[in-house]
């Protein structure tokens, strides 16, 4: 075990980094470390803030030109640790450069105003796991960025986080060959001006699962959702959404845009509201094709606490509660709800259309 911190063995992450050996514990003190990046190369670490949050500020350094922390050892987890104000000259600098084998997982962590907040490699047996973070206001100047941006893996799992405010990129892009989103938070709130909410930019397995999405009136992308942007890589290519909340307060566009040869879309027991003028569907797939079951749809102010990014509330007005009703469980494995960012909770046995089943 490596002890991080003021008075402790080592005094910054770095100097952990240098020593550390495979299957370490590196327990960084909650403060404030800054212009301190690091690579980490060794197999089966756990990196983890102690006593809150260890925040890491990028200040004008980076690792290897990539970013704050590069990971490149197996099977490695990040609990408890912010990542704050990456930039490199190339403008990919990322909160965590992802190098990885095997898995890496991020846990209860932060990425604030980086160019990127995690870019992953892309190499085939590899996935990554992200369970309650927030990911926000990635910047670019001049360019594109992304909160989350990751590469041909194997498996994307994203669980109960938050993505909120990319700046002209999207919220979330991947392209592995299966992406896992349940029980997040995607928004742009009234300032926002990312591109997509979410972008599967080459297609494979999805499942949107829970999620509750607000794109805003400053978006640059007139679509929410895309799947197959840049192709259809994979051999399997499908997009499923069930129990997803989406409000859209931006003029015009489409909740989803779908590209020509996807193998198949279902949607189940969504709750689509926008300002009245949304397609549901554009793209190249024909939009007939799609199997729908208990889908609502809605006016995005039936749901006026959507675009509110410090404390969102997707919970409907009376009106629209008494439409989302369903006659029966469309999706057995929709087991949990998120009133709020960060928030799981068991479902009663009611079920409703859309992503919350009771007030939050």
């Amino acid at each position: 075990m490596l002890n991080v911190g003021v008075g402790k063995t080592y005094a910054v992450p770095s100097a952990a980094a240098a020593v550390a050996r495979d299957g370490d514990v590196i327990r960084i003190a909650a403060a404030d470390y800054r212009g301190d990046v690091a690579t980490w190369r060794n197999n089966n670490l756990t990196l983890c803030g102690v006593g809150g949050r260890a925040r890491l500020f990028a200040d004008g350094k980076n690792a290897g030109g990539k970013g704050i922390w590069v990971v490149s050892g197996t099977n490695v987890t990040i609990d408890s640790v912010e990542f704050h104000n990456a930039t490199v000259p190339d403008r990919n600098g990322a909160g965590i450069r992802a190098e990885h084998g095997g898995w890496l997982r991020v846990r209860n962590s932060g990425f604030f105003d980086n160019q990127n907040g995690i870019l992953t490699h892309n190499t085939a047996g590899t996935s990554l796991i992200i369970e309650g973070s927030e990911f926000a206001r990635s910047l670019v100047a001049g360019g594109l960025g992304h909160n989350l941006y990751v590469g041909r893996i194997d498996r994307l799992t994203v669980t109960g986080s938050y993505f909120h405010e990319a700046n002209r990129g999207h919220n979330l892009k991947t392209r592995a060959r299966e992406s896992i989103i349940e029980n997040n938070y995607f928004m742009d709130g009234p300032t926002g001006t990312s591109s997509y909410l979410a972008d599967f930019a080459e297609g494979g397995r999805v499942v949107l699962r829970g999620n509750l999405f607000h794109k805003g009136p400053n978006a640059q992308n007139p679509s929410a959702i895309s799947y197959g942007s840049e192709g259809l890589l994979h051999s399997v290519n499908t997009l499923a959404m069930t129990h997803n909340t989406m409000a859209i307060t931006r003029s015009g566009g489409a909740f989803l845009q779908v590209r020509a040869g996807t193998q198949s879309v279902v949607l189940k027991a969504n709750l689509f509201a926008g300002t009245g003028n949304q397609a549901l569907m554009v793209g190249t797939y024909a939009s007939g094709n799609a199997v729908q079951t208990g889908n609502v749809n809605a006016l995005a102010n039936q749901i006026p606490g959507a675009a509110n990014i410090a404390s969102p509330n997707f919970w409907p007005n009376a009106s629209l509660q008494a439409s989302l009703t369903l006659g029966s469980v469309l999706d057995a494995t929709y087991v949990r709800d998120t009133p709020r960012p960060f928030q799981l909770r068991v479902l009663s046995s009611a079920r409703k259309a859309g992503a919350l089943q009771s007030a939050p």
